[in-house]
C-alpha cells in the first residue's frame, strides 16, 4: 500500500482525536475499499460492499457518525461488525480539488458511543482535507 509517514501522522491523531482504537485512510476505487494508511490496524482492499466507509462518500458534505453500527441497518452485512471489531464508527469524506469524494478518513471502536465531542468531529473534518 501507501508508505507515506504522513497519512500515518494523520490516521494516529484521528486515534487518538476521537480515542479510537483504529483510524485510516480509505479510499473508494471501483469496487474495492483499499485502505492506504492506518493506525492500530490493518491497510489492504476489502470488498466495497461491505464498507463502511462507502456510505460516507454518499454525503461528501457531511461527517457520518454511527454511535452504534450494530443497530444501523445500512450495516448489517459487514463482517468486521459481526465479529465484534466495529460498533463505534466516524467517518470524514477525502475529496478531491472539485468536491468529488475519493474516500474517507475514519476511526472506530469496538464499544460503542453516545456522542463525540463538536470540535473533534470539526477536527476530523480539517484532517480530511
Amino acid at each position: 500500500m501507501v508508505e507515506a509517514p504522513a497519512l500515518g501522522a494523520i490516521c494516529h491523531e484521528t486515534r487518538r482525536l476521537v480515542d479510537a482504537d483504529w483510524a485510516g485512510i480509505g479510499l473508494i476505487v471501483d469496487e474495492s475499499h483499499v485502505v492506504i494508511a492506518s493506525s492500530g490496524g490493518r491497510v489492504g482492499r476489502y470488498e466495497r460492499a461491505r464498507s463502511i466507509t462507502a456510505h460516507a462518500i454518499l454525503t461528501p458534505d457531511q461527517v457520518l457518525f454511527a454511535p452504534d453500527v450494530l443497530v444501523d441497518q445500512r450495516f448489517g452485512g459487514n463482517p468486521f461488525i459481526r465479529v465484534g471489531l466495529i460498533r463505534f464508527f466516524v467517518a470524514a469524506p477525502v475529496l478531491d480539488d472539485h468536491g468529488y469524494p475519493l474516500g474517507a478518513l475514519c476511526a472506530s471502536s469496538r464499544t460503542p458511543r453516545a456522542q463525540v465531542d463538536p470540535d473533534g468531529i470539526e477536527r476530523l473534518r480539517f484532517l480530511a482535507t
